[in-house]
């Protein structure tokens, strides 16, 4: 998380896997891992320019892993880090499977070339991990330059759910290792309503005001049961539509969001739900993605 983390896309192949060897954010080592895509493993009429092809991936692959380590000398990042090209038709797939390998405790991605700057957008790599990775994910806004002075709080998106209290000890975890603050986010959102209730426009504020009132009776629930303690601060987006109620919270540059996904009966994995999908897409700041 020291790395500037626009530079895991050089180009469309190009992705970094961090390594924790120590606490949650500082002094991990870094995997910088370039996917190209295999030659044809059967013969083909086109020999001469499926070798053509298979080269210039190759100098693209080189290309892209001597920019990130230029990259990561000017920033000064003190990280240890090493850099490996891999052959996959899948970069998802060869992202997972080099984590599991190396005992990687996160996959880091950037967003889409298409996402708006500041905004999360995700491409076909980073959506296929954050609804298959076996290990957490954590995806940086367009754009995202490293804050000079490294994170400065972390913020937990809670739902109301059992499996909050895991998630909040993981944030809680990283919030200590950073050396910074940690606070429990929840949102009530309002959404666009085609023609105006029967009971009157009104209800909707209500219902908004209700679930406001609902989240801070969870809160003080986990203060009552010690999942959290009174330094930990609270606080609820509200908003008429997703993007409103995050920018109703005042996130500061050095901001970090960390959110749980959904289990399935399939395996422990990163499944997202619709909320969190939402809650990714309109995040100002880098979100980490816990597997259920």
């Amino acid at each position: 998380p020291e790395v500037e983390l626009q530079i895991v896309h050089v180009d469309a192949r190009v992705d970094l896997v961090g390594r924790e060897v120590g606490d949650p954010i500082g002094g991990e080592d870094l995997l910088v891992v370039s996917v190209i895509p295999p030659r044809w493993s059967s013969p083909s009429l086109a020999r001469q320019a499926d070798a053509e092809f298979a080269a210039w991936a190759a100098q693209q692959g080189d290309a892209a892993l001597a920019r990130a380590k230029a990259e990561l000398a000017e920033m000064g990042s003190g990280a240890e880090a090493s850099f490996r090209k891999v052959d996959h038709r899948s970069p998802g797939t060869a992202l997972l499977s080099v984590a599991l390998e190396t005992g990687a405790t996160g996959i880091v991605v950037g967003s889409s070339e298409d996402a708006r700057r500041g905004s999360v957008e995700l491409g076909s790599t980073g959506s296929w991990l954050l609804h298959s990775s076996t290990v957490p994910v954590g995806i940086a806004p367009r754009g995202y330059a490293r804050p000079v002075g490294g994170f400065t709080g972390v913020s937990c998106a809670v739902a109301g759910l059992d499996g909050d209290a895991a998630v909040i000890a993981t944030s809680k975890t990283i919030a200590a290792g950073a050396g910074v603050g940690l606070r429990l986010v929840t949102f009530a959102v309002r959404l666009d309503t085609m023609f105006p209730t029967v009971v009157g426009p009104g209800v909707e504020d209500e219902i908004v005001a209700a679930a406001r009132e609902q989240s801070e009776s969870y809160f003080g629930e986990l203060r009552a049961a010690s999942v959290i303690d009174d330094g930990v601060q609270t606080v609820v987006g509200l908003g008429h539509g997703w993007r409103a109620a995050m920018d109703s919270i005042a996130w500061d540059q050095g901001d970090m969001l960390v959110l749980g996904s959904h289990k399935t009966d399939v395996l422990t994995r990163v499944f997202l739900g619709t909320n969190a999908t939402k809650i990714v897409r309109y995040a100002p700041v880098p979100v980490v993605v816990l597997p259920a």
